[in-house]
C-alpha cells in the first residue's frame, strides 16, 4: 500500500536498491515532506491569523531561545541551523511583537541575549499546538501500520543523525592543529 511516489525501490539488476540512490531518495523525501508539511502549517497559520514568520522558522527560533533562554543570536541561528542575517531579522521581527525581548550582556557589551517573554510563551503554545494539529492532519490518510512504520523511519533517521554529530565532535576533539 506505498505509493510510487514513496517506494525506493531502484533498479540496479539486483532487485535491491543501491545505497547510493537509496541515500537520494531519502534526501529527496526529506524535502519533499518538509515543503508540503511547511505549506499547509503556514497555510493554517494563515486561517488562525498567525502572521507567516512566525508560522514558519520563528516558531523553532522560539524553541530554541524558551529552552536556552539567554541565549544569544549567533548561538540561536546555529541551534536552528539556520543563517545569522536570518535569524537577526526574525529576532528584530520577534522583538517588535513582544514575543522576544533583547537584553544586553552584563559582562560583554557587544552581546545581546535573547530571552522569551509571558506573552511569547504563551503563542509558543498555541503555535506547537497548531503545528501538532497540521501534523495529525497531514497523517489521519495512513494506516495505523503505515504510521508505525513512518515513526520507525524517522527514529532511525534521528539516530543516524546523532551518530554524526558524536563522529563530527570526536573528529573536531581530535585535531592538534591550531585553526587559521
Amino acid at each position: 500500500n506505498v505509493s510510487d511516489e514513496t517506494d525506493c525501490t531502484v533498479e540496479t539488476g539486483t532487485g535491491a536498491p543501491g545505497r547510493a540512490e537509496a541515500q537520494e531518495h531519502v534526501f529527496t523525501l526529506l524535502r519533499s515532506v518538509q515543503r508540503e508539511f511547511r505549506r499547509q502549517y503556514v497555510q493554517m497559520a494563515g486561517d488562525h491569523g498567525l502572521p507567516f514568520p512566525l508560522a514558519g522558522p520563528g516558531l523553532a527560533l522560539l524553541q530554541e531561545i524558551s529552552e536556552h533562554p539567554g541565549v544569544t543570536l549567533n548561538e540561536v541561528a546555529r541551534l536552528a541551523g539556520l543563517p545569522k542575517s536570518r535569524v537577526s531579522v526574525l529576532m528584530s521581527d520577534l522583538a517588535d511583537q513582544g514575543v522576544v525581548r533583547k537584553d544586553g550582556d552584563s559582562r560583554d557589551s557587544r552581546l545581546v541575549r535573547l530571552c522569551v517573554t509571558p506573552e511569547g510563551s504563551g503563542r509558543i503554545a498555541e503555535w506547537s499546538a497548531l503545528a501538532q494539529q497540521t501534523m495529525g492532519h497531514l497523517l489521519q490518510p495512513l494506516s495505523d501500520e503505515e504510521l508505525v512504520v513512518v515513526a520507525e523511519g524517522l527514529a532511525a533517521l534521528e539516530r543516524a543523525f546523532q551518530l554524526a554529530e558524536k563522529v563530527s565532535s570526536a573528529e573536531q576533539h581530535t585535531t592538534t592543529e591550531m585553526p587559521c
